[in-house]
């Protein structure tokens, strides 16, 4: 599990320190993600910032990598190199943001010190034949009930008792519909003006925006299909395996990614190519003030909710307008709760005890978050000590590499609640009319003592 997590913590450095160091090349009237004449592309002021930033992202990504090593030596619990991986994620962000920032400002400062714009300025325009002819650039949106029929198959695989597969079934439906939000929010974006030339705007405009809404729709169906893969994989084995999670997260990261990058790759080319053939100039606006720190849109005079990004590919959220600021400040709250919520279940499914007690008229508790559970001695039809479990399924619960804790299957006793430790046998079982309750203790002497006190009662 702990080389999963590195995997995708490189991935995702790896992104954000190639949208951001790209940005220390010319690109069209870019530099430093500030516009600029083509005159300013061979000032030296602008050179010599160019060479210290190489060499402040050289210095930030070697520490940073480094950071990342002791997440190789966490291999005993799960819960810690979560969250180690989580801290180093949020902290490389920022780090590998500073670099950046110090060069837009930089050539901030010179753009303004010499007196240098580009283009036309605070120009919001948008031609009236491209608003016309917006609706009949994407797919229809009905190809999302593909990925939506897809997507409830693990409903059926587990049936109404697997709760981990609802939740699979869930999430890829959930899925779908912010693929379907993202591909309505593309569609009404405003037509981007590329050229003086309005036929090639709209032909441009027309590819481009098919381009994008054939990606979502495909995001869509892939998601769904590693989602049915994922269920039948838990119907299947007692756990995924690292080489299932591997694959899982090549399909969910590193895929999508791809598919990004050759739409994006796609527009740049057409752009270059269809726009360079109007007998009039490029469309240039100088629009920096409305690019906060050169990565946030925040412009009230344009209504779109989405537009191009500046850095990067894809789209960013207008924050000048009410949604796009409701939008990026829920974002600020909701993902800390998703990412703290989720590493404080992996930390007590680790480090959280099971208690085993049992009191008075013969009534057996175990106290456990989440997975209470109780049940009267009477009630026993059979009480054993074995040494190995059947094979188990999980259908609603915590399997880590120490522990198995919630509602299993296992193969010859059928529906059970499993409070174990893996490695630690032996192991209590209970047979009760509906149900096996499995329990064990790290220590296998006070696992032995508790089933001699069941014996004795």
């Amino acid at each position: 599990m702990q080389i999963l997590f590195l995997f995708i913590g490189l991935l995702i450095f790896t992104i954000i320190l190639v949208t951001y160091a790209s940005q220390l090349k010319p690109r069209e009237s870019l530099w430093f993600g500030v516009s600029l004449p083509a005159e300013a592309m061979e000032d030296e002021e602008l050179t010599r910032l160019q060479v210290t930033s190489k060499k402040r992202f050289a210095a930030y990504s070697v520490w940073l990598l480094l950071a990342l090593l002791p997440l190789l030596f966490l291999t005993k619990y799960v819960s810690l190199a979560y969250i180690y991986t989580m801290v180093w994620g949020a902290v490389m962000m920022y780090v590998l943001r500073i670099p950046f920032l110090k060069a837009h400002r930089a050539a901030k400062e010179i753009k303004v010190r010499n007196g240098w714009f580009v283009g036309e300025k605070r120009v919001v325009r948008v031609d009236t034949k491209l608003s016309l002819l917006k609706e009949r650039m994407m797919i229809s949106p009905f190809w999302f009930i593909v990925p939506a029929l897809i997507g409830a198959v693990p409903f059926i695989i587990g049936g109404q008792g697997d709760g981990d597969n609802r939740v699979i079934g869930a999430v890829a439906l959930a899925t779908v519909a912010l693929m379907l939000i993202v591909f309505r929010a593309f569609g009404k974006m405003k037509p981007k003006v590329f050229s003086v030339d309005n036929e090639l705007n709209v032909k441009l405009n027309r590819i481009v925006l098919r381009y994008w809404s054939l990606l979502w729709l495909g995001l869509a169906v892939l998601n769904s299909v590693s989602a049915v893969s994922l269920a039948y994989a838990l119907q299947r084995e007692v756990s995924p395996g690292n080489a299932i999670w591997i694959a899982g997260a090549l399909i969910i990261s590193v895929l999508p990614v791809a598919g990004i990058l050759l739409v994006h790759h796609k527009v740049q080319t057409l752009s270059a190519d269809i726009a360079g053939q109007g007998e009039g100039a490029v469309f240039v606006t100088d629009d920096d003030e409305y690019w906060i720190n050169g990565t946030t849109y925040n412009n009230p005079n344009d209504s779109s909710l989405m537009v191009p990004k500046r850095i990067g590919i894809g789209t960013t959220i207008n924050t000048g307008t009410k949604v796009g600021k409701s939008i990026y400040r829920s974002l600020f709250v909701f993902l800390p709760v998703v990412l703290i919520g989720t590493g404080w279940m992996t930390v007590q499914a680790e480090f959280s005890t099971p208690h085993f007690a049992l009191g008075e008229n013969q009534q057996v508790s175990i106290e456990y978050p989440l997975y209470n559970y109780s049940f009267n001695l009477k009630d026993a039809e059979e009480i054993k000590l074995v040494d190995a479990l059947p094979r188990a399924r999980r259908t609603n619960g915590i399997w880590v590499d120490t522990v198995a804790i919630g509602n299993f299957k296992l193969d010859t006793y059928g529906k059970t609640k499993m409070y174990t430790y893996r490695n630690s046998p032996p192991y209590i079982v209970i047979k009760l009319p509906d149900i096996y309750v499995v329990y064990n203790t790290k220590d296998p002497s006070q696992t032995k003592k508790i089933f001699a006190d069941l014996q004795d009662r």
